[in-house]
């Protein structure tokens, strides 16, 4: 997730992170998605058609959503006012069992996370540590 977000750079990258509980105990997957805002630098929107097909995919293996991400650039890891308004249209989350990560990405390179999650009537934001994410030693 954090590779591809950093590439994604100076566009903002989005993408689902998928939960599997079958067979020998739970799993998870990584799926980017093409940003389809068009204002990439300052806004993500999931690409109707590939979002159709995640769609699909996941319930082909048994997966459900578990996290959607997204990262900003060159701005902080906060779920924005504009994070709120999508995630949540008429004050009613539209996946209120699914998670909200936010990368900042600073001239390419994470610096910051936070995660944000619907309880009772609205979202509620920590941050996260990027060491969690990372899996490569640090140079």
């Amino acid at each position: 997730m954090i590779r591809y977000l950093e590439a994604a750079w100076p566009h903002e990258g989005c993408g689902v992170i998928l939960r599997s509980d079958e067979g020998a105990g739970e799993s998870w997957r990584v799926v980017s998605l093409p940003n389809a805002s068009p204002t990439p630098r300052v806004a993500y929107a999931f690409a109707q058609e590939a979002w159709l097909q995640v769609c699909l995919d996941a319930d082909a293996r048994r997966e459900v959503v578990a996290c959607v991400f997204h990262s900003h650039v060159d701005a902080p890891a906060v779920f924005s006012t504009e994070d709120r308004r999508q995630a949540a249209p008429s004050g009613i989350s539209l996946l209120p069992q699914v998670s909200y990560i936010v990368v900042a990405i600073y001239g390419g390179r994470a610096v910051s996370a936070s995660r944000s999650v619907w309880i009772t009537g609205g979202f509620q934001t920590v941050p996260l540590l990027l060491a969690d994410f990372r899996f490569e030693k640090p140079v």
